[in-house]
């Protein structure tokens, strides 16, 4: 992620920032083990003297309230701290926080780890962390979070070491938020105001984190110590490097010189150049960036759900994979994949679901079948646009293209800048069939079910791209967000996805793989797609 629209997708972060006030319908909030992850912070390996890791954009800030990106928080996370942090397997987990509950569905308590002390030996108090967060709900801040806490009433110091969380409306999907809301001083944040986090010869800002971020221009590059008050085990690295390396084949040279010990997300049609750097390893981690076509339903011909089922059956999803994407992406058969559902549903009950719902295998003569039972049984023109810089969609739909032709339908593919594309988006004017991408901020399948589906959403500046409107979808969606029971929820949006096959508003293509390389000096203990939402340079440890 990075670019916030790397490569043609759009990123729940950005379009909260770019949604400004109106993002509070949104509030779809966040993520996720204690000290950087289930491996544990300092076990195993050796000491580090220095690692260096490229980043494909400069964090503008140290604050997220006014740098809310994937690059902004991979440099957060080495000073900074959250109540809860994305675990290896996407749950949940606790960092600042020792625990937390929801003992109604207008509240969330969380008790707080004790003798944690900022980088100046400052002890961390529950006032420290009221403030932290609630400064993202006053408008006057204007944080690019907002939108998150727009269900919040009040955020509060109930104890020497407990802080609680009011909220006007249920909102189950606020169990998240914690996860990209960093703590810092309120006496220095209060002091600093909006220079709280801006680069400079200063470091402005401060945390409880196991490094001191002891140098951030913002010209490329910031550098980290380790700090002797961590809380927690003993950061295995005694200096972390971030380099700004923004064109990706000058990321890969860096690796092939040495130069940079590791980066985070590239391109998958550069994937095997990747894979063949010598002393270098990669990983992929089953991504939950989801790519797929949107259908305007409300105008023909993607009115009539036989002419959507035509095009579902004749696209190649797995060839697309392999052909393009050099197998570093699965053939996707909802919106939401299965990893999303970590925090609500077992693995048995997420096989089952995903066992259960519609199904379109690439079959040309089922999509003639399909095309005949229509109002266009002898084809039409249509036109599909996509971002220039995405080579492996473009190639994608230029296949599927070719495969519709049999049917009689000519589809156009045309290259667009990638502006065009998003412009195309939110002016939500004849959508028709639409290429359309989204990267998570947390692993909820309502991270995007309560972003393309509600009816509310089908309009100018929202993401309900297909025009899909339908009263049971609403209904299901209120229910889940106003549920503190996870079977509930679960309920409810595997309904979701069921009625979604069935209707085929959207058709997904593939689950994209998030990559790594790392030096072969080093392993990175449970890579996952939500690294940024863990202190990530805790899992590298030194290669046995």
């Amino acid at each position: 992620m990075g670019e916030v629209e790397r490569l043609g997708e759009l990123d729940r972060r950005e379009l909260l920032k770019r949604l400004g006030a109106a993002s509070a319908a949104l509030s779809l909030p966040a993520l996720l083990a204690a000290c950087g992850g289930d491996g544990g912070a300092g076990a195993g390996g050796g000491d580090i003297e220095e690692l260096t890791w490229s980043l494909s954009t400069t964090p503008a800030t140290l604050d997220v309230a006014t740098g809310f990106s994937s690059d902004g928080m991979l440099a957060m996370r080495l000073g900074l701290e959250t109540l809860l942090v994305t675990g290896d397997d996407l749950a949940l987990k606790p960092q600042l926080a020792t625990s937390w509950s929801h003992p109604d569905p207008l509240t969330y308590v969380y008790e707080l780890r004790r003798g944690v002390r900022f980088w100046d030996g400052t002890p961390l108090t529950a006032e420290d962390v009221a403030w932290s967060l609630g400064r993202h709900a006053d408008p006057k801040v204007g944080s690019q979070i907002a939108g998150y806490y727009g269900s919040v009433e009040s955020v509060e110091a109930t104890g020497g070491h407990q802080v609680t969380v009011r909220l006007k409306q249920p909102d189950a999907l606020f169990q998240y938020v914690p996860v990209f809301s960093f703590v810092t001083p309120k006496a220095l944040g209060e002091r600093l105001g909006r220079k709280l986090g801006v680069p400079g010869s200063r470091v402005a800002t401060m945390g409880t984190g196991p490094y001191r971020i002891v140098s951030f221009s913002g010209e490329g590059s910031l550098t980290a110590e380790r700090n002797p008050r961590y809380w927690g085990p003993r950061p295995r690295a005694r200096r972390v490097i971030l380099r700004t390396i923004e064109k990706e084949q000058t990321a890969l040279l860096a690796m092939r010189a040495g130069d940079v010990d590791g980066r985070f997300e590239y391109s998958p049609a550069q994937a095997a150049d990747w894979d063949r750097l010598p002393a270098a390893s990669t990983a992929y981690a089953p991504g939950l960036r989801i790519v797929y076509l949107s259908f305007d339903v409300s105008s023909p011909p993607w009115d009539d759900v036989h002419v959507r089922r035509a095009v579902a059956h004749a696209a190649d999803r797995e060839g697309y994979v392999k052909a393009f994407l050099g197998g570093r992406a699965r053939a996707a058969t909802a919106v939401a994949s299965p990893e999303q559902w970590a925090s609500i549903a077992t693995p048995a009950d997420i096989d089952a679901l995903y066992s259960r719902l519609p199904g379109y295998d690439y079959d040309i003569e089922a999509a003639k079948r399909e095309l005949a039972q229509s109002r266009h049984p002898d084809g039409f023109a249509a036109t599909i646009v996509y971002p220039s810089e995405n080579t492996p969609v473009g190639r994608a739909l230029v296949s599927l293209s070719q495969a519709l032709k049999p049917l009689g339908i000519d589809l156009t593919v045309r290259e667009v800048t990638q502006a065009a594309w998003v412009a195309g988006i939110y002016a939500h004017e004849n959508m028709g069939l639409y290429y359309m991408s989204l990267s998570p901020t947390y692993a909820d399948p309502a991270n995007y079910l309560a972003l393309i589906y509600p009816s509310a959403n089908a309009v100018r500046n929202s993401f309900n791209t297909a025009n899909f409107r339908n009263a049971t979808v609403d209904r299901l969606l209120h229910e889940q967000a106003a549920s503190v029971d996870r079977d509930v929820r679960a309920r409810a949006l595997g309904d979701i996805l069921q009625i979604s096959g069935e209707e085929l508003p959207y058709l997904p293509l593939w689950w994209q793989d998030t990559p790594m390389a790392i030096r072969s000096t080093y392993d990175y203990d449970g890579f996952n797609s939500l690294y940024y939402q863990q202190a990530w340079p805790e899992q590298v440890q030194v290669h046995a």
